[in-house]
Parts: C-alpha cells; sequence; structure tokens
C-alpha cells in the first residue's frame, strides 16, 4: 500500500489537488518507507507538497514530519542559490556577447507549481562550439576551479559550491544516423530566436517547449541506458509536456522520434507518466499505443536504481583507480544496455562503442593539456 500512498502523494504535489484521503484513512501508513522512496528518487520536495493536503492527523508523524520540513528547507534555500547563480552568470555571459541557453535544471523547475520544491543539483549552460572557449574562459576569470577532465560534451566547474556544465555540445544519441537528425533538430531550436523563462525577475534564454518534449525525453534516456534514473526526470517531462501542450509541436516530435528510432522508448516513458504519475494520455504529444509491458519494466528499474542510479546495490563501489573507474562505467553501461536493448535496439547497440571512442577523445584532449602547460 506504500507504493499507493506514494504515487498519490506525488500526484498531488505534481498537479496542485488534494490527495485522496481514504488511502490514508483506511489503511496503515508506512511514512517511513514513503519518505525513503520520496528520497531515492529526488521527489522529497514534490511529495511534501502532496502531503500537506493531508488533514493533520493523517500526516507523518511529528519527528519525521519536522525531518521533512528540514530536508525541504533545504531544498528551497539550494534552489534560491542556484536561481542567483543562474541569473549571475548570464549576466556575465551576455555582457561578453555570448548566447547562452539554459538547459535542464533551473528552467525545468519553472514548470512546477511550486518551482523551489523541485530537487535541483548543476547548471547546465549551452553555448555551441564557436563560443565553448571563450564560455570557459569566462568561468575561470570568475574564480571557478575547472575539473580535471573535460568531456566531449561539456567541461565542468565548481563555482560557489555548485557545479556548472558548460556545454559546446547540447545532447547526443549513439546511433550515428539519429545522432545527426538530432543534430540538426538542435541546431534548428538551440540557434534561433530564444524562448525565455523567468527566473528570480530574471529573463533567461530557455529551449522552447517543442524542443524540451525531445530533449528532455533523450537526456533521461541516456542515463537510463548508462545507469539508471529516477522518477523525478519523468516528473519533468510530464510537467513540460502538461504545461507547454499549446506550444509544442507535435507532429515534429512524432517525427523526429520516429526517425530516430525511439518512440517505443518514449512510449515507455508516457505509460509511467499516464499510469502513475497522472498526466493525460491526450497531452503526449506522440501516438502512444500499449506499452503496458515495457512500462512496467522501467518502472521496476527505476523503483530499484533510484536517482541516475545511485541507489543500486547490485552494483559494486566504483574503483578509486582512473582506468579501473572508466572500466566500471563501461561495464556497468554495456550490462544495462543488453538488458534494456528492446527499448531503443540501436541505441544500445552502438552506446558501448560510443563511450569508448568519447572517453579515448577525453583522455587526448586531457593529453594535450598537459602538454602545453
Amino acid at each position: 500500500m506504500s507504493l499507493n500512498q506514494f504515487f498519490e502523494l506525488l500526484r498531488s504535489g505534481l498537479w496542485e489537488k488534494p490527495a485522496d484521503i481514504s488511502l490514508f484513512e483506511e489503511k496503515e501508513t508506512n511514512w517511513q518507507t514513503i519518505y525513503e522512496l520520496a528520497k531515492r528518487q529526488a521527489l522529497l520536495g514534490v511529495v511534501f507538497d502532496g502531503i500537506e493536503t493531508l488533514p493533520s492527523e493523517l500526516r507523518p508523524p511529528r519527528p519525521l514530519y519536522m525531518q521533512w520540513c528540514a530536508r525541504v528547507a533545504q531544498i528551497e534555500t539550494a534552489n534560491e542559490h542556484l536561481n542567483e547563480l543562474t541569473g549571475e552568470l548570464f549576466a556575465e555571459y551576455k555582457k561578453a556577447g555570448l548566447s547562452p541557453v539554459l538547459l535542464k535544471g533551473q528552467g525545468v523547475a519553472t514548470y512546477y507549481p511550486n518551482p523551489k520544491h523541485r530537487q535541483c543539483g548543476d547548471i547546465d549552460i549551452y553555448v555551441g562550439k564557436k563560443q565553448y572557449e571563450q564560455a570557459k574562459q569566462i568561468m575561470e576569470a570568475l574564480g571557478a576551479v575547472p575539473e580535471d577532465e573535460e568531456y566531449v560534451k561539456h567541461a565542468g566547474f565548481e563555482y560557489k559550491n555548485v557545479e556548472i556544465e558548460v556545454h559546446r555540445i547540447a545532447a547526443m544519441l549513439f546511433n550515428p544516423a539519429a545522432n545527426r537528425k538530432l543534430n540538426r533538430f538542435i541546431e534548428k531550436w538551440l540557434s534561433g530566436q530564444p524562448y525565455l523563462v523567468m527566473i528570480e525577475g530574471n529573463s533567461i534564454p530557455a529551449p522552447a517547449p517543442t524542443f524540451n518534449a525531445v530533449y528532455l525525453f533523450i537526456h533521461a534516456f541516456n542515463h537510463f541506458l548508462n545507469s539508471g534514473i529516477g522518477l523525478r526526470q519523468l516528473c519533468d517531462w510530464a510537467r513540460l509536456i502538461k504545461t507547454g501542450f499549446n506550444e509544442i509541436d507535435r507532429a515534429e516530435v512524432t517525427m523526429l522520434l520516429s526517425s530516430m528510432k525511439l518512440l517505443k522508448a518514449a512510449g515507455a516513458f508516457a505509460y509511467i507518466a499516464t499510469t502513475y504519475l497522472g498526466l493525460d494520455s491526450h497531452d503526449v504529444p506522440f501516438p502512444i499505443k500499449s506499452n503496458k509491458e515495457d512500462g512496467e519494466k522501467l518502472l521496476a528499474d527505476i523503483l530499484i536504481v533510484g536517482n541516475f542510479g545511485q541507489y543500486d546495490t547490485r552494483v559494486i563501489p566504483r574503483p578509486k583507480s582512473y582506468w579501473g573507474g572508466k572500466w566500471h562505467t563501461f561495464a556497468r553501461a554495456a550490462k544495462r544496455c543488453r538488458e534494456f536493448a528492446q527499448y531503443a535496439p540501436t541505441e544500445a547497440f552502438w552506446y558501448p562503442f560510443i563511450l569508448i571512442r568519447d572517453s579515448s577523445a577525453g583522455q587526448w584532449e586531457l593529453l594535450n593539456k598537459k602538454l602545453k602547460r
């Protein structure tokens, strides 16, 4: 029953509707289990919003309730800090003549009823290949500390206790033919007139809803193949689909997902969003077929591995040695690609090869940096 209660509270927080109190009146509620579920899925703030719709006598015991309040306050503070940094960084980039675009994160939070209750992480800024080197120089001039290794898609920095990723590539697919289609889609949507969102009074360029309907799915699916995802990634996607319904070009989304051979995988995501998260099936911007088997398998994995696979107890800890860590990542991803190839066979086939290619490219770039010092 805890799982049903958890999803009822999650739907309540996602869509600003009162939770069904009969689920809590008629059955015993294991609040500790619900708390742990919300924590593993990075949804403590959203589920808490659902709890707040319950009568006081049906809420968690006071010690756990106060602990939950404290965690939500921490999430709010973290969001306020990231919002402030986002405004600061975009102001610096614009002053330098760059055209940054905010990916995911604080932009996606604006889709939520209570943006500060979406659990946040880092700040992802897309600048493209032409402005990439200048964008990195600006970060270092601000005092940001670069990561030792630079990745194919982005460079990472630590700035004011927050991880900042500066992207030259917004997203990738592993099937080369599909990736070429994705690149054209990215060029079309991220190089034109910016779509603006308001974050703490600042007007910030972010992807348009049509772009995000594809991008948020691809980003989550890539992580799913690599190490796993949590429900928060599906909540982000569901909130975007609902709030951006009138602005999403359904025909373009359908055409692109179909041409990239990702409709089946997207259908599994849509199954969870409509069956468990409360999204109306009519809001999904592509035709969906019955995907119960695929959707339930996906959900089972999500509940086991938690947010970005951090809670998967089946996986041995990543070795501390560099190459040992690389092999661990590759072996884990290759195993998951075999296990979940049914969702997107061509992506699962190509993923291990591209992982090796990109890791080698990253090492070559790191070596060149050392030689230039």
